[in-house]
């Protein structure tokens, strides 16, 4: 009986150390805010797009953040007769917790940075353009693990 009563209270404190870290686990769970969603035209089908690059600011708050940044600090320009249906990347800046996109964006990168079409409307007749500088364009790259073609 003293076999069957040690097997019993193994199996009992057992189960509350692992209930106590499913519990403790499931408190301090960040939640996810805001995604980064980087992708590129699909070559069979021009109307999709695969996002092959996400970053969460639970995981990757730096990343986030510096993209943030540089749509912040991206200056003003009137489009330059870009060919608008052949960007580089697109990106999209979500808040999945509300299911609210909050940036939906063209890239196209150039010798001296890149512009960014940022769409402000309902479709993509209506952007916005930023341009960025040379160290910005080759952070998104050096993030992303951009290939020229």
């Amino acid at each position: 009986m003293n076999r069957t009563v040690k097997i019993i209270c193994s199996v009992i404190i057992a189960g509350l150390i692992f209930f106590g870290g499913v519990f403790a686990g499931a408190i301090s769970k960040a939640e996810v805010t805001k995604e980064i969603k980087i992708g590129y035209q699909n070559d069979e089908d021009s109307d999709r797009v695969d996002y092959q690059n996400v970053y969460t600011d639970s995981e990757n708050t730096v990343i986030v953040d510096n993209f943030l940044m540089i749509y912040l600090n991206g200056e003003k320009v009137e489009n330059e007769n870009k060919v608008l249906e052949n960007p580089d990347l697109y990106i999209q800046l979500n808040n999945p917790k509300e299911s609210v996109g909050l940036i939906d964006s063209k890239l196209w990168f150039e010798n001296d940075g890149a512009t960014i079409g940022r769409r402000v409307g309902e479709s993509w007749d209506q952007m916005i353009f930023l341009k960025i500088d040379k160290s910005d364009a080759d952070y998104i790259k050096k993030t992303i693990g951009y290939k020229e073609e």
